[in-house]
């Protein structure tokens, strides 16, 4: 391992560092969903016509997995196709963290509001945090993890309370599909970096999903009516966030323990919300969002006091990663 890589990694499983990246992760996520709806109006596209979703969607991404496969090649100074028991992890994870994922989001927030969508979507992060020691036999469960857990929940149903009444529609069943979409994503993309670079898999399952996305959009007559240079500018920093965002949380999905990780993901609803009304005007100034805001920070408190792999498993994944 070079001195590049261990100084990296170092910094990568240090809780002082792990909190503000994390953070700034959340915050390129969480302002994505208003800027979905911003680039629906900025190209035109039909929100009641599913391809046309897919299409816009498809784009993104297959620019994001060029970016991304751009800049692993510079650092490696050689382009590696995946092949072997990458692709299967790559397929896997297209699949699920990008095609369904983002299937199901782009439809769901084109009928919601930003800051309910990214709410919804954190459900699957309650069911990382209280099971991961299913998939991941270093994640042990804990009682703090529980009760982190418990609060993060806690913090969506509160930030979801209208009057004392909850509602449900076919659009929050597809955001919450895809949250349990993204729980898949997420077991895949760390069973991955045991073995393979965060920064190379995430760059081809970003390709691959784009691609298979961009395809059904285009195979079912989805079309884009307008292309300015806002809407290009909209698209450009949907691309930065979004590769910003998963380059940075996969990177820290490789040394951090999974569900500890996770209960920083609460944070992405409010600042979506913070987002939604800078940029959409939406109303968050309700008194659930404070309440809700204080329940994420107090969850984090718990249950993320120590965001890094218990000693053993640090020095089993001292190993290199293969490409």
């Amino acid at each position: 391992m070079n001195n590049q890589t261990s100084l990296g990694k170092k910094i990568l499983q240090n809780p002082n560092f792990v909190l503000p990246l994390a953070l700034a992760v959340m915050f390129f996520w969480g302002s994505l969903f208003p800027m979905i709806k911003i680039g629906y109006a900025a190209f035109g596209v039909n929100t009641a016509f599913i391809p046309s979703i897919l299409l816009f969607a498809g784009i993104r991404f297959v620019a994001c997995g060029l970016l991304l496969i751009g800049g692993v090649s510079v650092r490696d100074r050689r382009l590696r196709l995946p092949q072997g028991k990458a692709l299967g992890y790559i397929v896997m994870i297209a699949l699920t963290g990008y095609v369904l994922h983002y299937a199901c989001t782009y439809i769901g927030v084109s009928h919601l509001p930003g800051s309910k969508t990214s709410i919804l979507k954190q459900i699957g992060s309650l069911f990382i945090i209280c099971f991961a020691f299913l998939f991941r036999r270093e994640d042990r469960f804990t009682p703090a993890k529980l009760v982190g857990g418990l609060l993060g929940f806690f913090s969506i149903i509160v930030i979801n309370l209208s009057g004392l009444r909850f509602s449900m529609s076919l659009y929050d069943a597809l955001i919450l599909c895809a949250s349990f979409c993204s729980v898949a994503s997420v077991v895949f993309s760390k069973n991955a970096y045991d073995t393979y670079d965060p920064m190379y898999v995430t760059a081809w399952a970003q390709l691959l999903g784009g691609i298979v996305l961009l395809t059904l959009g285009i195979s079912l007559k989805g079309s884009i009516s307008t292309v300015t240079p806002k809407s290009l500018g909209v698209m450009a920093y949907m691309c930065f966030a979004s590769c910003m965002g998963y380059a940075l949380w996969n990177c820290l999905l490789k040394y951090n323990d999974m569900s500890r990780l996770t209960v920083i993901k609460f944070t992405e609803s409010l600042f979506s919300a913070l987002c939604s009304w800078a940029l959409l005007g939406e109303n968050i100034f309700k008194l659930t969002y404070l309440i809700s805001f204080v329940l994420v920070c107090v969850g984090i408190l718990i249950s993320g006091g120590h965001l890094r792999l218990p000693a053993k498993n640090l020095q089993e994944g001292t190993k290199p990663c293969r490409p």
